[in-house]
Protein backbone atom coordinates (compact mmCIF):
# COMPACT_ATOMS: atom_id res chain seq x y z
CA UNK A 1 0.00 0.00 0.00
CA UNK A 2 1.44 3.32 -1.09
CA UNK A 3 0.31 6.87 -1.66
CA UNK A 4 0.29 8.31 -5.15
CA UNK A 5 2.89 10.89 -4.20
CA UNK A 6 5.76 11.35 -1.77
CA UNK A 7 6.21 15.04 -1.12
CA UNK A 8 6.09 16.62 -4.58
CA UNK A 9 7.20 13.40 -6.37
CA UNK A 10 4.36 11.41 -7.99
CA UNK A 11 4.35 7.61 -8.05
CA UNK A 12 4.89 7.64 -11.82
CA UNK A 13 8.25 9.42 -11.39
CA UNK A 14 11.10 7.33 -12.89
CA UNK A 15 12.62 7.15 -9.38
CA UNK A 16 9.92 4.59 -8.49
CA UNK A 17 10.27 2.42 -11.58
CA UNK A 18 12.36 -0.18 -9.71
CA UNK A 19 9.59 -0.52 -7.13
CA UNK A 20 6.97 -0.98 -9.86
CA UNK A 21 9.19 -3.43 -11.78
CA UNK A 22 9.77 -5.47 -8.64
CA UNK A 23 6.06 -5.59 -7.82
CA UNK A 24 5.32 -6.76 -11.37
CA UNK A 25 8.08 -9.40 -11.30
CA UNK A 26 6.91 -10.74 -7.93
CA UNK A 27 3.23 -10.55 -8.95
CA UNK A 28 2.47 -8.36 -5.94
CA UNK A 29 -0.23 -5.74 -6.47
CA UNK A 30 0.21 -2.17 -5.36
CA UNK A 31 -2.69 -0.55 -3.56
CA UNK A 32 -2.78 3.21 -4.09
CA UNK A 33 -4.30 4.63 -0.94
CA UNK A 34 -5.79 8.12 -0.91
CA UNK A 35 -3.86 10.90 0.77
CA UNK A 36 -4.50 14.52 1.48
CA UNK A 37 -3.58 16.81 -1.44
CA UNK A 38 -0.48 18.98 -1.23
CA UNK A 39 -0.67 22.32 0.55
CA UNK A 40 -0.27 24.10 -2.78
CA UNK A 41 -3.28 22.29 -4.22
CA UNK A 42 -5.23 22.76 -1.01
CA UNK A 43 -4.55 26.51 -1.17
CA UNK A 44 -5.63 26.68 -4.81
CA UNK A 45 -8.68 24.44 -4.72
CA UNK A 46 -9.79 23.33 -1.27
CA UNK A 47 -9.52 26.27 1.11
CA UNK A 48 -11.60 29.38 1.71
CA UNK A 49 -14.86 27.91 2.97
CA UNK A 50 -14.53 27.09 6.66
CA UNK A 51 -11.63 25.12 8.21
CA UNK A 52 -13.59 21.93 8.87
CA UNK A 53 -15.34 22.05 5.52
CA UNK A 54 -12.02 22.81 3.78
CA UNK A 55 -10.51 19.70 5.36
CA UNK A 56 -13.50 17.52 4.47
CA UNK A 57 -13.43 18.74 0.87
CA UNK A 58 -9.69 18.03 0.60
CA UNK A 59 -10.05 14.55 2.09
CA UNK A 60 -13.05 12.21 2.23
CA UNK A 61 -15.43 14.54 0.37
CA UNK A 62 -13.37 14.89 -2.80
CA UNK A 63 -9.60 15.46 -2.66
CA UNK A 64 -8.46 12.03 -1.45
CA UNK A 65 -10.23 10.31 -4.28
CA UNK A 66 -9.22 12.73 -7.02
CA UNK A 67 -5.60 12.42 -5.88
CA UNK A 68 -5.53 8.60 -5.91
CA UNK A 69 -7.37 8.30 -9.24
CA UNK A 70 -5.03 10.83 -10.83
CA UNK A 71 -2.04 8.82 -9.59
CA UNK A 72 -3.32 5.70 -11.37
CA UNK A 73 -4.05 7.67 -14.54
CA UNK A 74 -0.55 9.17 -14.51
CA UNK A 75 0.94 5.67 -14.22
CA UNK A 76 -1.01 4.67 -17.32
CA UNK A 77 0.01 7.78 -19.27
CA UNK A 78 3.66 7.37 -18.27
CA UNK A 79 3.65 3.98 -20.04
CA UNK A 80 4.16 2.06 -16.80
CA UNK A 81 2.00 -0.88 -17.87
CA UNK A 82 3.73 -1.15 -21.25
CA UNK A 83 7.05 -1.49 -19.43
CA UNK A 84 5.55 -3.73 -16.74
CA UNK A 85 2.50 -5.50 -18.19
CA UNK A 86 2.19 -7.79 -15.16
CA UNK A 87 1.90 -4.87 -12.74
CA UNK A 88 -1.46 -4.78 -10.99
CA UNK A 89 -2.90 -1.85 -9.06
CA UNK A 90 -5.75 -1.76 -6.57
CA UNK A 91 -7.91 1.34 -6.18
CA UNK A 92 -10.48 1.71 -3.44
CA UNK A 93 -13.75 3.62 -3.33
CA UNK A 94 -14.96 2.26 -6.67
CA UNK A 95 -11.83 3.32 -8.54
CA UNK A 96 -11.18 6.70 -6.92
CA UNK A 97 -13.22 8.55 -9.58
CA UNK A 98 -11.21 7.06 -12.45
CA UNK A 99 -14.01 4.76 -13.64
CA UNK A 100 -16.53 7.57 -13.53
CA UNK A 101 -14.35 9.63 -15.86
CA UNK A 102 -13.08 6.76 -18.04
CA UNK A 103 -14.65 8.07 -21.25
CA UNK A 104 -12.89 11.42 -20.85
CA UNK A 105 -9.62 9.83 -19.71
CA UNK A 106 -9.79 7.53 -22.72
CA UNK A 107 -9.73 10.59 -24.97
CA UNK A 108 -6.10 11.02 -23.84
CA UNK A 109 -5.34 7.84 -25.78
CA UNK A 110 -5.44 9.85 -28.99
CA UNK A 111 -2.59 12.10 -27.94
CA UNK A 112 -0.59 9.57 -25.90
CA UNK A 113 0.92 8.06 -29.05
CA UNK A 114 3.59 6.20 -27.06
CA UNK A 115 1.00 3.93 -25.39
CA UNK A 116 0.46 0.46 -26.81
CA UNK A 117 -3.22 0.43 -25.77
CA UNK A 118 -6.06 2.77 -24.95
CA UNK A 119 -6.32 4.14 -21.41
CA UNK A 120 -9.50 2.11 -20.83
CA UNK A 121 -7.70 -1.11 -21.78
CA UNK A 122 -5.19 -0.64 -18.97
CA UNK A 123 -8.02 0.04 -16.56
CA UNK A 124 -9.63 -3.27 -17.56
CA UNK A 125 -6.46 -5.36 -17.34
CA UNK A 126 -4.18 -3.77 -14.75
CA UNK A 127 -6.45 -2.12 -12.19
CA UNK A 128 -8.60 -3.85 -9.59
CA UNK A 129 -11.45 -1.96 -7.99
CA UNK A 130 -12.64 -2.29 -4.40
CA UNK A 131 -15.92 -1.20 -2.93
CA UNK A 132 -14.35 0.20 0.27
CA UNK A 133 -17.59 -0.23 2.18
CA UNK A 134 -19.59 1.83 -0.30
CA UNK A 135 -22.12 -0.90 -1.06
CA UNK A 136 -24.57 0.97 -3.28
CA UNK A 137 -25.87 -1.20 -6.10
CA UNK A 138 -25.66 1.69 -8.60
CA UNK A 139 -21.90 1.98 -7.96
CA UNK A 140 -21.47 -1.75 -8.55
CA UNK A 141 -23.45 -1.56 -11.81
CA UNK A 142 -21.41 1.42 -12.99
CA UNK A 143 -18.15 -0.36 -12.18
CA UNK A 144 -19.22 -3.44 -14.10
CA UNK A 145 -20.02 -1.22 -17.10
CA UNK A 146 -16.33 -0.23 -17.30
CA UNK A 147 -14.54 -3.37 -16.13
CA UNK A 148 -15.35 -7.00 -15.47
CA UNK A 149 -16.32 -8.91 -12.34
CA UNK A 150 -12.79 -10.36 -12.50
CA UNK A 151 -11.38 -6.96 -11.49
CA UNK A 152 -13.75 -6.19 -8.59
CA UNK A 153 -12.95 -6.88 -4.92
CA UNK A 154 -15.33 -6.65 -1.99
CA UNK A 155 -13.98 -4.60 0.91
CA UNK A 156 -15.42 -2.74 3.88
CA UNK A 157 -12.84 0.01 4.59
CA UNK A 158 -12.90 -0.91 8.27
CA UNK A 159 -13.10 0.92 10.68
CA UNK A 160 -14.55 3.81 8.65
CA UNK A 161 -17.29 1.74 6.99
CA UNK A 162 -18.83 -1.12 8.93
CA UNK A 163 -21.80 -2.31 6.88
CA UNK A 164 -24.38 -4.54 8.48
CA UNK A 165 -24.82 -8.17 7.48
CA UNK A 166 -28.05 -7.17 5.74
CA UNK A 167 -26.25 -4.51 3.67
CA UNK A 168 -23.56 -6.98 2.67
CA UNK A 169 -26.17 -9.58 1.72
CA UNK A 170 -28.09 -6.98 -0.34
CA UNK A 171 -24.86 -5.99 -2.10
CA UNK A 172 -24.09 -9.57 -3.12
CA UNK A 173 -27.70 -10.21 -4.14
CA UNK A 174 -27.20 -7.44 -6.73
CA UNK A 175 -24.63 -9.61 -8.54
CA UNK A 176 -26.85 -11.96 -10.56
CA UNK A 177 -24.25 -14.55 -11.64
CA UNK A 178 -23.23 -16.87 -8.76
CA UNK A 179 -19.76 -17.32 -10.27
CA UNK A 180 -19.24 -13.54 -10.41
CA UNK A 181 -20.60 -13.23 -6.87
CA UNK A 182 -17.99 -15.73 -5.68
CA UNK A 183 -15.20 -13.89 -7.51
CA UNK A 184 -16.13 -10.52 -6.00
CA UNK A 185 -16.68 -11.98 -2.51
CA UNK A 186 -13.29 -13.65 -2.21
CA UNK A 187 -12.05 -15.38 -5.35
CA UNK A 188 -10.48 -12.32 -6.96
CA UNK A 189 -8.73 -11.30 -3.73
CA UNK A 190 -7.45 -14.84 -3.18
CA UNK A 191 -5.97 -14.92 -6.68
CA UNK A 192 -4.59 -11.37 -6.67
CA UNK A 193 -3.00 -11.58 -3.22
CA UNK A 194 -1.98 -15.28 -3.55
CA UNK A 195 -4.07 -16.32 -0.57
CA UNK A 196 -4.85 -19.85 -1.76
Amino acid sequence: MVHGRTGPRPLDDPAYDDLLATAARLHQPIFIHPQIPSNELRDAAYRGLDPLLDLGLATFGWGWHMDAGLSALRLILRGTFDRHPDLQLVLGHWGEMLLFWTDRADSLSGIAKHLQHRVSDYIKTNIHITSSGMLQERLLRHTLDFTSADQVLFSTDYPFHQPSAAAVRQFFDAIPDPADRSKVASGNAEALFHLT
